[in-house]
């Protein structure tokens, strides 16, 4: 059996009576032709692959994160608009004029209305549009200000929808891929990235209101091209307010070198709403208070280029300089900072500051370390309990007693046993960070934990 199109057919029928002579006569040319006319223009449209039905007002219902596709009956042209306006982007687009195809992603948290016009290729007064209500999308989706441990700033796009990220560096330059839960711990994610190549997956983050704590294959400190895995923080709660920097901040910190790493700890404090900044540059941990005036360097405080960015010069020495953030986690206040140190030898430089108090919590968090390793982190008041997961797939957990190295500075602890190794603690209920000591075997060692 032979099969042919409707043109087809029509002109095989058309030939056949035209062949047949018109019946004598002057007359001549057979039955007059029919205009055709326009088909309309329908399509099928599915939601992750099922067949959707719309509803009494034409719309069909999708959430962020949905993969539609719209499959038209004939060849079509297609434009694509949102309402609010940018409200919907696609993911994964999958254009063609047999099929529309995408992800939608929701960057708002109040629902928002997709439409998808067809208009056929062969016939362009045939046009129909597919409308999609899509739901709000997650709150925790987002761009977030990142403070890594490798010493530098990046901007970390997460969408909890699509379970996707996008890393962007200093330079601009941008990795994507996706995440997903964490089996072995609620409530922690793991970044799939070609850069980890370790047998574990110890490029994890954890989440809470405006701010993110994880562990992220960055580049080496003055090393291109190599890659480690490293923690880092990540805010989207900045302080703009310039009298509300105003604290005393314990900062822990670290400075790199491709080949060497140190460890650094000062007492800062901001006041005269956000215009000065005083740190004790004094050898032991001292507070402010307790700073010999010898020791006591001062700084000016003032607005830097972006509205979140705190510019600071020693009045005595303008070569001494930087750029801090402060950003503010379940309502207290952080000090951060990432960059490269302008006077030589230029280290690499990160530090984070936990506001002072003269309470010590029991807490428990999770975190990232610079030796690649991922674990629990808990906190009494005399201990510190760890169990980590390194990045052969091997565990380790001790328990350390804790001690107070300075009757001034109030939310330090060093450990007192069992390493030989001595490590410093600050944490206030919300944040974590253990740091190596100075010249010994873990200097320029740090680890950050989210309380969970």
């Amino acid at each position: 059996m032979k099969w042919y199109s409707m043109a087809a057919g029509a002109a095989v029928l058309v030939g056949g009576l035209a062949g047949c002579g018109g019946g004598g006569g002057g007359g001549g040319g057979g039955l007059p032709l029919l205009p055709i006319a326009a088909t309309a223009l329908s399509f099928s449209v599915t939601v992750n692959g099922n067949s959707a039905t719309a509803d009494s007002n034409g719309q069909y219902s999708a959430k962020p994160g949905d993969t539609v596709a719209v499959i038209p009956n004939t060849g079509a042209d297609w434009t694509s608009s949102s309402a609010p306006s940018g409200s919907i982007s696609l993911r994964n687009p999958d254009i063609s004029s047999g099929k529309w195809s995408a992800q939608l992603v929701n960057s708002t948290t109040a629902a928002g209305v997709l439409t998808i016009s067809a208009k056929a290729s062969s016939n362009a007064a045939l046009t129909k549009d597919a409308v999609f209500k899509v739901s709000a999308g997650d709150a925790r989706n987002g761009s977030y200000k990142v403070f890594a441990s490798n010493g530098t700033r990046q901007a970390l796009a997460l969408n909890f929808d699509t379970m996707s990220y996008v890393m962007t560096d200093d330079a601009g330059t941008a990795v994507s891929d996706s995440f997903s839960s964490d089996p072995t711990e609620a409530g922690t994610y793991l970044f799939k990235s070609a850069r980890n190549t370790a047998k574990a997956i110890n490029t994890r983050f954890r989440i809470t209101t405006d701010t993110v704590v994880g562990s992220f294959p960055f580049q080496a400190a003055k090393v291109p091209g190599t890659y480690a895995v490293q923690p880092f923080v990540a805010s989207r709660a900045m302080v703009t307010t310039q009298s509300a920097l105003d604290g005393a901040y314990t900062r822990m910190g670290i400075n790199l070198q491709a080949a060497t790493r140190d460890s650094n700890i000062r007492q800062v404090q901001v006041a005269n709403g956000g215009t000065m900044l005083y740190l004790c540059d004094e050898i032991g941990i001292t507070s402010i208070a307790a700073c010999p005036p010898v020791s006591l360097l001062t700084y000016n405080v003032t607005a830097g280029v972006a509205p979140d960015a705190w510019n600071i010069v020693n009045v005595a020495d303008p070569q001494d300089s930087g750029t801090f953030y402060m950003a503010s986690v379940a309502g207290k206040n952080v000090y951060l900072a990432a960059g490269t140190n302008l006077k030589a030898p230029n280290d690499s430089i990160f530090r984070i500051g936990l506001s002072e108090s003269a309470v010590w919590p029991v807490s428990k968090a999770s975190g990232g370390d610079t030796a690649g390793n991922w674990g629990t982190l808990d906190f009494t008041a005399t201990t510190y309990t760890t169990l980590q997961a390194r990045s052969d797939a091997t565990g380790f957990g001790f328990t350390a007693n804790l001690s107070s190295p300075s009757s001034s500075v109030l939310n330090l602890r060093v450990f007192t046993s069992p390493s030989s190794a001595n490590y410093f603690a600050s944490q206030d209920g919300t944040l974590s960070a253990v740091l190596g000591a100075r010249a010994g075997p873990a200097a320029g060692y740090i680890q950050i934990g989210l309380m969970r």
